[in-house]
């Protein structure tokens, strides 16, 4: 039927200019970028819950109590995000185990264990910067030092009235010096493994008394504790004021350790995601994929064949 004229709908605002039929590139973008998907995992403030336990990594030395607490909401952060990605895809409903596991791992590595060995390498770091300033010794070696001192005086009862000044120090003296000998023997007999564990993750537990130049770290062990000595009027004093610098000694460390985590917090996300996962974890999934039909599609060829 060939239609001869056209009847224009009342209210049909194609025809008054309303209507926009622009489909330019840009509006196509604009409305795209509007429907993207955000995870509100990564978006602040819920994407500072991972975070915390970087802060209890790097405060473990001041108080460790409190940095146990910081790993808390981090641990339950973990758990929401990796159960999250089991779920979801995106906005779209869809379990799927695999991708629950590349977060597993994406978790364990770059909040959990990356941040721990970078914080300790840091504290250690910031440990070694002490030997080229001031007494010229590790604030490791500073810090054992000063504990020594502290546990000497409280044994010893070194600020009683009535002891001899003179030998309290011969006393003190002939017993940190037994101390460095102790420690430099026990460190000798260590293993280039122990030593590099010691030196980058664990402080220097072992080697920070030891690897001390023994004039220096005996000097320092002198005027420190002449100054308990001196200053002092009794052991509470004297352990107030010894805590007092030992926690100055870790703060030090922690900013080592806090320096550590943020520069490299980067790096690590992107290594984990491009080298973990990318090249070892998904290959590895894909290969027992395959293996697993195979296996399947075996299984079933062979129950059609006995039929």
């Amino acid at each position: 039927m060939k239609v001869t004229s056209v009847n224009y709908a009342p209210n049909f605002k194609a025809f008054d200019g309303t209507f926009n039929f622009d489909a330019s590139p840009s509006l196509t973008a604009k409305n795209n970028e509007k429907k993207k998907y955000r995870d509100p995992l990564t978006n602040w403030p819920l994407r500072g819950l991972g975070y915390t336990n970087d802060i209890g990594i790097a405060i473990n030395e001041l108080a460790p109590a409190t940095a146990r607490l910081f790993w808390v909401p981090a641990l339950m952060y973990f758990g929401a995000d990796i159960y999250d990605k089991y779920k979801n895809k995106g906005d779209k409903y869809k379990p799927n185990a695999a991708r629950a596991f590349n977060q597993a791992v994406f978790q364990a590595c770059a909040s959990i264990m990356f941040p721990a060995i970078f914080g300790h390498m840091g504290m250690s770091l910031f440990s070694a910067i002490d030997k080229h300033r001031g007494e010229k010794l590790s604030t490791n070696a500073k810090e054992q030092t000063l504990r020594f001192i502290k546990s000497h005086s409280a044994l010893h009862n070194v600020l009683d009235a009535g002891k001899d000044k003179n030998e309290v120090l011969d006393k003190f003296t002939e017993n940190f010096a037994k101390l460095y000998k102790f420690k430099k023997k026990d460190y000798t007999k260590r293993n280039i493994f122990v030593k590099a564990y010691d030196k980058l993750l664990a402080n220097c537990h072992r080697g920070a008394v030891a690897n001390s130049n023994e004039a220096r770290i005996k000097d320092y062990a002198k005027r420190q504790f002449l100054e308990v000595l001196d200053t002092c009027q009794n052991a509470e004093i004297a352990e107030k004021v010894l805590d007092k610098k030992i926690f100055k000694l870790k703060a030090w460390k922690s900013a080592g350790a806090f320096t550590a985590i943020i520069l490299t917090a980067s790096m690590v996300d992107k290594f984990v995601e491009k080298v973990i996962i990318k090249k070892f974890v998904k290959p590895i999934q894909s290969t027992i994929s395959s293996q697993k039909k195979l296996s399947f599609n075996d299984f079933n060829k062979s129950k059609t064949e006995q039929k």
